[in-house]
Order: C-alpha cells, then structure tokens, then sequence
C-alpha cells in the first residue's frame, strides 16, 4: 500500500499493484496516468519536497481521474495514509479530500454489501491483532458508514463482552463514518445499546455528536446512559447546553457550515430508527444536510417543547426541502418517494405558528437563503393575521427582488383580510414583480477580498446580480439557496477546496451542471492548460470582463417559469387590491401594462384585470390590441375585453381605428363570451347615438343571415 515512509515511518511501502510488471488485471481507461502521478506525487513527499509533492497531486485532480481510477487508488492505500494527509490540512487535506470524495460513487455498490459486511465482521473475532487489524481497515475503506448497523448487534449483547468490546472498537476505527448512523441507533428502546453507543461516541470525540449527548445527558431516563453521555461530553470538552447546543447544530446543518459538514461527508443515505433497527434511506444529496437539521431541531424540542427557535428551524428546513425537491422535480431530476415523505413537513410548516414562521423567516433574510424565505413568505401569508417584523423587513430585501415580490404577494392579501390599506412599498414591489424580467445571475467564489469585490463590482455595473463567497465550501452550500446561475468564477487558490473540487460539485448538481464556469488565477495560462474546455475561460482580474460576458452568452439560467410565477400572483394581487380599494394602484398602472407584452397568460390575464380598475385612456390602445388579436388565446381577449369595460366606464376615449376594429369583434365569429364582452365594453362608451344603431342592426342581421 501507498506509504509516506519518511514523514509517517509506521506506514508500509509501495505495494506491486503499484509496479509496472504488477500481475493484476488492467485498471479502467486513464487510471494508468492517474496512479502513477499518485504514486510520483506521494514519492516527492517522502522526500521531503512538499511544494512539488503539492502540484504533482493538483495535476492528479486537474486530470479528471474516472470514480474508478480514484477508487483503484484508495484500495491500495493503507487507510491511514488519508487520515494522516487530512491530519496536515491547509492543501494537502484538500487535495486528499478531493480524492476521498471522488472513490465515493464507485464505492457505493461495494459499501452497501450486507453480506460481505457480515464475512468481515465473523473475522474480526480473531485472535490475530494484525488480522483483526486489517479486517477493521478494510471494513472503513470499503463499507464506512453502511457496516454499522450489524455492528450494533455486538453493542447490545451484554452476555459476550469480548465481542462487544471488538465492535465497539471497530466503531471507533470508522471514525466520522459512524457518527451519523449512530446518532440515529440513540433512539433505541434499549439503554444497555444506548450506553454503548455513548461511551462509543466518547472514544471517537467528534464534536457533531455534542447536541445528542447533551440531549441525552439532560432527558435520557436512564442513570447509566446519562452518566456515559455526562463522561462523553467531559472528554470532548463538549457543551452541556442541549438546547442551545442541539439549535446550533440544526442552524449549522442546514447552511452546511464545514464544522458539522464537509463536502465529503454527505452521504447518500439518511439514517432512521424503525422496528428497533437501523435503516438507511436513499436521499438526493440536496435534502441531506436538511434532514440532519431537522433531527436535531426535534431534539431540540424535546428538550424544550416551547422553543421557537427550534419550530422555526423545522419549519425553515421543511421549506427549504420542499423547494428543492419542486426544483429537482421540475428539472426531469428522480426523487424517488421523497415528495411523498416530505407531505407531513408542509403540515409541520402550517402548524408552527406566525412567531415561528417570521423567526425562520428573519434568519433566511439574514443569511441570504433565498430558497427558504419564499417558501417561508407564502406560509406566513396563510398563517399570518398582520403584517410581521420580518415580512416588513424583506419588503426592502436589497439583494432579491423575487423576495421583495413574494413578501408584497403576502402582505397584500392580509391587509385586505385585515381590511386595511397595502403600503406604497408592497404595491411598489408587486409592481417591480409583474414587469420584471429574468436577470442574469453571477456567483464569484474567490479567497482574495479584493479582487472579489472588484469583480462583483464590475459585473454589477454590466446588469448582473452577483453572488460572492470568499471560501469554497460556502459557496457551494449557497448556490443552493440561489434561484439560478448564469456564470460562476472560481479561484484555483481557495482556502479550503481545490477548484477541481468545485468544478465537479457544480457539474453534479442538475441545476447548475450546464452554467458555464471560469477560473481565476494569477496563472490564468497555466489554469487553462490544466482545465482546458472543463472551462469556459480563464481570467485574473476585471480586465477580463469580455471573457466574461462571452462565456455567458448563451447562458440563461433556467428559473423564467418560477419569476413568471411570482408575476403571475403578483398581477393576480394588484387586481384583488384594485378590486377592494386597498391601495394606491396609479403607481403600478404602468408595470400593468408593460406585462401585456409577450408574456404567458398567466401573467396577462390578471394583469388585464387589474387594469380594468385603474387604466386610463392611454391604456386603450395596448389592451384593445389583445383582444382584436385573434393569435392570443381566449382567455387573454376575453379579459382584454373586460379591462375595456371598466376602463370605458371610467370615461375614457376611443379613437376611430380601434372603435372600427372593436366593433368588427362583435359582429365575428369570435366566441360569444368575447362578443359579448366587447360589446359590454361598447355598451359604456358614450358614442354617436346613429353609429349605435347601426352597430346594432349589423349585429341583428348577422344574427339572421
């Protein structure tokens, strides 16, 4: 196996599978330049030269090496080879990271093996330390997380404390691996399991198990089990808050904050403990940092059943979820059975109450989560009964105006609830909603302050929203909480990821796989012969723009439908405020109008409606185009026609050429309920008395042909 004998004496050499005359079966394709860098850059590191061990590993990652070729390598690497890169951090453990993360799909198949699980697990009792050794190893390396439920068995058997004892330590030789699955095996009826597990947890010390020990500490029922948790927390210097604690951890899983979640650590499968067994359930990747939040947040409910911290982060993860698994959905993206799942989460989310709601509100506000504050808003607006802090607060949210419009949305139909007036600031930004056009979205992830700042700058000054990050990891989780990406620049000297890293995550993720990406380096020459097409460009600072706005030409990022959807409730609300008198809608008549150009229906329709209370003799002429147009749909020039009817009976003119042409809408074959409407419209209008007649004799005798 690979060793760094010099820096890690301890660790074995080379192995044959890494020797040219090796007799084993060929790798994958492009797996030979792939090890044998792997093998040079882990030789150049014994030696001592760790600059140059550092750029033969980045080529490693920059070649793109297959999920197979990644996973010939880890096989053949003593375990602890990883665990010891990791140990050094800065770029060694991001490199080795990148690494670990890409054997993650090819090791799936092998990792879920019950039955290989089980051999190993027979073996283990050994009498051989060497063997028993090995066996541990090899039960991390291949099978992580997935061997815990069978080594669970061994924690519970108080009649074979030999073999308990073995598991227990098996346990500890997975690592960060087990913590998730037996964090969930806590909620066993079983106290003699559950001291097990703590003491486990003890021996481990990873701190992503502080809240559920101190949970346990504080409500367990059983005296051993608290004692174990109170040992556990002692040893790891944890704190004995569970409330605040358990809180934390929720708010830290659901940003994806690296102190409970690193890339690496996302798994495919969420833990639950049904039929007093541990079960692991497939989960897309975009809920599983939301479905670690929300355990946490009931644990913080059981410790304080009145937490309205803990209501609102349940229900903000439930909203969050829910928008993401209606985005997957939408984008073709297989969800499996998890819509189905996540149905009792939209009644917890009703269920939590406005104070609730507006506290989850306020913390996706104050973190940017776009994604959970329109779900949380349109919560607020059934749950609500006047407007909140936060609904207030978001109408003046300077950095999206789709939760400017989702908070009007809100706020305009509990006002006519409440029977009050909607400010000018909801009508303002129903308004900006209904005549908004999608915008281009830039996101920049770079650890230089101030070529970040420049860059956002300049892209702001050509239109685009821009979105920045000075660290890798959270840009990442952020892109989630974005609604689109038209272009995304990545530095090739983040503080925490490499941008191979990135890259990848980035391709992975559906909504954004297609956005182009570019990289900025001090060495943007050398970044493009590493990368080649993987990018779209390569730039070094805001002379580059061009490069820029090139790549992102023919980019448009895929959520028109979600704004047009906002538009179309936004016109839908200015119609009902129009309808009821609870406003002053003068200001919004010209975003009205402006949605009558060439958008869907949708929008059209009650933007027409809205206009039939306030428009004016200069809207005559757009909405009377609609309904002479005989290409628009019905439903479009039957609204038209009524938005004449009532701007006609507020006085307004009509010119010659639209009066003939409103007047041949009546004696068509258009649909009667048009006809009908037109000529209810033409009903209002205060002409000639002798044209009157005539219309009406024409009307009768085409009646009669």
């Amino acid at each position: 196996m690979i060793g760094l004998c010099r820096t890690l004496p301890y660790l074995v050499a080379l192995p044959l599978a890494f020797a040219t005359t090796a007799p084993c079966a060929a790798p994958a394709a492009g797996a030979d330049e792939v090890t044998d860098l792997f093998k040079q850059g882990i030789e150049t590191l014994q030696r001592g030269n760790d600059e140059e061990a550092l750029k033969i590993l980045r080529k490693v990652l920059a070649l793109d090496p297959t999920h197979e070729a990644a996973l010939e390598i880890w096989q053949a690497t003593d375990h602890k080879v990883w665990m010891d890169l990791l140990a050094r951090e800065g770029d060694f453990e991001r490199v080795a990271l990148n690494m670990m993360a890409l054997t993650r799909s090819g090791r799936k198949a092998r990792e879920n093996d019950p039955d290989a699980i089980r051999e190993i697990l027979k073996g283990l009792m050994t009498d051989s330390i060497r063997e028993r050794k090995q066996l541990q190893q090899q039960l991390a390396a291949d099978h992580g997380e997935y061997a815990v439920p069978q080594l669970l068995y061994g924690l519970a058997d108080q009649g074979n404390d030999e073999r308990r004892i073995t598991f227990m330590l098996t346990l500890q030789q997975l690592g960060g691996e087990a913590v998730q699955p037996l964090l969930e095996a806590l909620n066993s009826d079983d106290a003699f399991l559950r001291q097990s597990i703590a003491l486990v947890l003890r021996a481990n010390g990873d701190k992503r198990a502080n809240g559920t020990l101190a949970w346990l500490a504080t409500t367990d029922p059983d005296p051993g089990v608290r004692d174990a948790a109170n040992e556990a927390l002692a040893r790891m210097k944890g704190d004995t808050n569970a409330l605040d604690r358990l809180l934390y951890e929720g708010n830290a899983y659901h940003v994806q904050d690296p102190s409970v979640l690193r890339p690496h650590q996302v798994s495919n499968v969420v833990w639950v403990w049904e039929d007093n067994k541990l079960t692991g359930v497939e989960v897309p990747p975009v809920l599983y940092n939301d479905e670690l939040a929300k355990k946490a947040y009931y644990r913080a409910l059981q410790v304080d059943p009145g937490s309205i911290q803990a209501l609102a982060g349940i229900a903000r993860s439930s909203a969050t979820e829910r928008a993401e698994l209606n985005y997957w959905s939408s984008i073709g993206e297989d969800i499996g059975d998890w819509a189905e799942r996540l149905v009792s989460d939209e009644l917890t989310v009703r269920l939590a109450g406005s104070e609730a709601l507006d506290t989850a509100l306020g913390f996706a506000l104050d973190t940017n989560d776009q994604v959970a504050a329109s779900g949380l808003i349109q919560a607020l607006a059934m749950a609500a009964t006047t407007a909140t802090p936060n609904l207030t607060r978001a109408i003046s949210a300077s950095g999206s105006g789709a939760i400017r419009g989702e908070a009007a949305v809100a706020l305009a139909y509990i006002a006519v609830a409440q029977n009050q007036k909607a400010s000018d600031a909801v009508i303002g930004a129903l308004s900006e909603s209904v005549a908004r056009k999608v915008v281009r979205i830039a996101g920049i992830i770079d650890g230089d302050d101030a070529r970040r700042n420049q860059l956002s700058e300049a892209l702001r000054g050509r239109g685009l929203a821009v979105n920045a990050w000075p660290r890798g990891g959270r840009g990442l989780a952020a892109l989630r909480s974005i609604p689109g990406i038209d272009v995304l620049l990545v530095a090739d000297d983040l503080p925490d990821l490499t941008i191979h890293q990135v890259i990848r995550d980035v391709r992975r993720d559906a909504r954004t796989k297609s956005a182009p990406i570019l990289g900025i380096s001090q060495d943007p020459e050398g970044l493009d012969e590493l990368y080649g097409d993987r990018l779209a460009g390569t730039v070094s600072s805001v002379a580059d723009l061009e490069t820029i706005e090139a790549a992102m030409s023919d980019s448009l990022n895929p959520d028109r439908e979600l704004a047009n959807d906002l538009a179309a409730r936004s016109a839908a609300a200015l119609r009902m405020l129009a309808l009821s008198g609870a406003g002053n809608l003068e200001i919004s008549s010209s975003a009205l109008v402006s949605a009558l150009d060439g958008r869907p229906d949708a929008v059209t329709v009650p933007s027409l409606g809205a206009l039939g209370y306030i428009g004016s003799s200069s809207d005559v002429d757009r909405v009377a185009a609609l309904l002479t147009d005989d290409g628009q749909s019905d439903e479009v020039r039957l609204a038209a026609a009524e938005s004449l009817r009532g701007i006609f009976g507020r006085g307004a003119s009509l010119t010659g050429a639209i009066a003939d042409g409103l007047f041949a809408i009546v004696t068509s074959d258009a649909p009667f309920e048009i006809r009908a409407a037109t000529a209810s419209a033409l009903g209002r209008l205060n002409i000639d008395q002798d044209l009157r007649a005539k219309l009406m004799r024409a009307v009768r005798s085409g009646l009669h042909e």
